[in-house]
């Protein structure tokens, strides 16, 4: 999938750059001499403050919109990001990577499954030997509870332009094929005119812990380690996994 102009201007909105806490984790991971990769950055949520840390990383999207957020929002910071736009199951870089990371599941987003799996084996050939793999993956553990596997929601964020962006989400899971199929839509408004209106769909796939590591076994990783952290206001999976 592919964020538009529309969600990438209400992901600006709605989330803030990486807190202390979720920067010093990857700062305890890495060096300063190391590279560093993050498929699927988006406009800068993590990488921009990683890069303000001093981190040596690179970032990747299929979303133009979202690169050119980044870019953007990097320039204000007087910071000027290696980025490339491309499909992650498309990509045969010239550099081995001493870390790949993937933030707030952003894993779950390829679909189907057999997509994630030759992801992984793309990650494993940009690793340097022994270089780390880091995911968090979640759960949906509301999705799971609930009688009703569909959910509906909406929410409206104001941006720095004042307009305002509402935003409707229709969700429904599959709990065994451990799928949530995603039809979201994006209404820009500007004194109260409706100006702008973008359609997205997508699936959100979900793994379990040992799951996790069977597959990560299977694709070449070894000395996975699993902690749980609490991140962005959700419980998160972060597997740490060494290329072999």
């Amino acid at each position: 999938m592919m964020y538009g102009q529309l969600c990438t201007e209400f992901y600006d909105a709605d989330k803030n750059f990486s807190p202390n806490d979720e920067v010093s984790f990857y700062l305890q991971m890495f060096s300063k001499n190391d590279l560093i990769l993050e498929p699927m950055c988006g406009s800068g949520r993590l990488l921009i403050p990683l890069l303000q840390a001093g981190l040596n990383i690179h970032g990747i999207d299929n979303s133009k919109a979202m690169l050119e957020s980044c870019k953007k929002r990097a320039k204000s910071l007087n910071l000027i990001p290696i980025l490339i736009e491309s499909n992650i199951e498309d990509i045969f870089l010239p550099e081995k990577y001493d870390g790949i990371i993937i933030p707030l599941g952003s894993l779950q987003l390829f679909y189907p499954r057999e997509v994630a799996f030759n992801v992984l084996q793309i990650f494993k050939n940009h690793l340097k030997p022994n270089g780390k793999l880091i995911m968090d993956l979640f759960i949906p553990w509301d999705a799971l509870y609930k009688d009703n596997e569909e959910e509906f929601n909406t929410r409206e964020i104001k941006t720095s332009d004042g307009s305002i962006i509402k935003s409707t989400h229709h969700n429904k899971a599959n709990k065994y094929e451990q799928i949530i199929s995603c039809e979201n839509n994006y209404k820009k408004y500007i004194n109260n005119k409706l100006t702008m209106e973008e359609k997205e769909n997508m699936h959100i796939c979900w793994y379990y812990r040992y799951e996790v590591e069977l597959i990560l076994e299977k694709y070449g990783y070894h000395n996975i380690q699993c902690v749980e952290r609490f991140l962005n206001g959700e419980t998160y999976m972060t597997f740490i996994a060494e290329n072999s």
